[in-house]
């Protein structure tokens, strides 16, 4: 749908998808056209209600050429053309020309002025022609509005280029709207893409942490034992090695699970991703962890298959990161991992515990 309104604007609707655009039309081709095509109207009006009555005068044909070039200037001042076309109107309907024809610039400026949402002008101006038209061809005992059926059809096409005006002001007012709703749509869908984005950038921002710290202290750990046993007893030595690479593979499948969203947004194919781990997987947590030396008790009390999975996740790094602080900062040998799921909620809680005994 296509609305052309008079303030030279364009504005396509397609109400299918929901996209509303805008552009400025070219005025000036358009004005002109409507220039040409009011003063054809009203020369060639004339001239056929001219054959049972005199022509107009060589200066009424000059007011009604002038009445329509008048036109060429509505945009930019549509109230002051509008007022010098009922003028020049008046004064061609005084010098005795024939009327009819010579209103269509009235109701064209009339109808510019309501369209550019002057509707209290517009108004004044339709209430100021028919009184200055009637009392004019009262006095003058000349004119189109002396007559019941004259003055009716006069009242009746200014009233209707005041409707017609209004009726435009309003579809460019509703498209406008419709265009701002759009824009304001779409601000808001970025702002949340945006939001989202940062989300999932400090989600990943955990993630790495998590993993990391712990996989890196263990590995930590577990170098210094190799190193420590390398001469002495090749076969710790080889295990704490083998921990080490262990560590790392694990490392690796989580940091490629936590990253596989990075990959190029335009791809229509997902990225593979491992399962975020939960409850399920803090006994082999545990038992990497064992490899640094301590020793580890677990006290689960859940239903794994009942927990939803962000807070199984939200549990699993919760113990990761206690344990991890426990490998680095704390001089602890034993620890202890309570999980504890209530069954009247969701909720889970965990709790560690460490101690140097």
């Amino acid at each position: 749908m296509v609305l052309r309104g008079d303030d030279g604007y364009r504005i396509d609707s397609y109400s299918d998808c929901g996209v509303i655009t805008s552009d400025r039309a070219r005025p000036e081709v358009a004005d002109l056209a409507l220039v040409l095509a009011a003063i054809v109207v009203m020369v060639m009006g004339t001239i056929g209600v001219s054959r049972s009555s005199a022509p107009p005068d060589p200066v009424g044909w000059l007011l009604l050429v002038a009445a329509g070039g008048a036109l060429w200037f509505r945009r930019p001042w549509p109230t002051a053309v509008m007022w010098i076309v009922i003028a020049t109107g008046l004064a061609y309907d005084l010098l005795g020309n024939p009327g009819a024809f010579s209103t269509v610039a009235i109701v064209l400026a009339i109808f510019s002025v309501a369209s550019s949402g002057r509707r209290w002008t517009a108004i004044a101006g339709v209430v100021a022609t028919l009184a200055t038209f009637y009392l004019t061809d009262l006095i003058g005992d000349t004119g189109h509005v002396l007559n019941a059926e004259g003055a009716l059809w006069f009242g009746g096409w200014l009233i209707a280029g005041f409707l017609m005006g209004e009726v435009s002001r309003a579809r460019i007012d509703r498209a406008a709207a419709a265009e701002q709703r759009a824009r304001e749509a779409e601000r808001h869908r970025q702002e949340e893409t945006l939001r989202r984005a940062s989300e999932e950038r400090m989600r990943i921002a955990r993630e790495l942490h998590d993993v990391l710290a712990h996989s890196i202290s263990i590995i930590n750990v577990q170098a210094g034992v190799a190193a420590h046993h390398l001469d002495t007893d090749v076969d710790k030595a080889r295990a704490a090695l083998k921990t080490v690479r262990d560590t790392g593979k694990q490392a690796l499948r989580e940091l490629r699970s936590s990253l596989g969203v990075l990959r190029d947004s335009e791809s229509d194919i997902e990225p593979p991703r491992a399962p975020s781990p939960g409850v399920s997987e803090i006994e082999q947590l545990i038992v990497a962890t064992r490899h640094t030396g301590l020793t580890i008790h677990l006290r689960q009390h859940v239903d794994p298959d009942t927990i939803p999975p962000d807070v199984g996740l939200a549990v699993y790094r919760t113990i990761q990161e206690s344990l991890t602080n426990v490998t680095r900062h704390a001089d602890a040998g034993v620890v202890t991992v309570i999980i504890d799921q209530r069954p009247d909620t969701t909720e889970s809680s965990a709790v560690v515990t460490a101690s140097s005994g």
